[in-house]
């Protein structure tokens, strides 16, 4: 990884990062800031113990946080 241009190494890493709570693929300083760039608007939210994305999973936290208010006593 070390050897391939910037462009190339952005284009591999669309494809790794497609939301903010996959971290597991930094490599080094510049793998970070293509991370940063590519997930600038998204956030770990957690709901049911299981972390989901703001914005990549907005239907299902959504669907989910409906199903809790409406089964819930109160």
């Amino acid at each position: 990884m070390d050897q391939l241009p910037t462009e190339i190494k952005y284009e591999i890493m669309k494809y790794l990062y497609t939301c903010h709570k996959e971290k597991k693929y930094i490599l080094d300083r510049e793998t970070l800031k293509i991370y940063k760039n590519l997930t600038d608007n998204c956030e770990p939210v957690e709901v049911l113990k299981k972390t989901l994305c703001k914005k990549c999973d907005k239907k299902a936290i959504i669907y989910v946080r409906m199903i809790m208010n409406n089964l819930l006593p109160g």
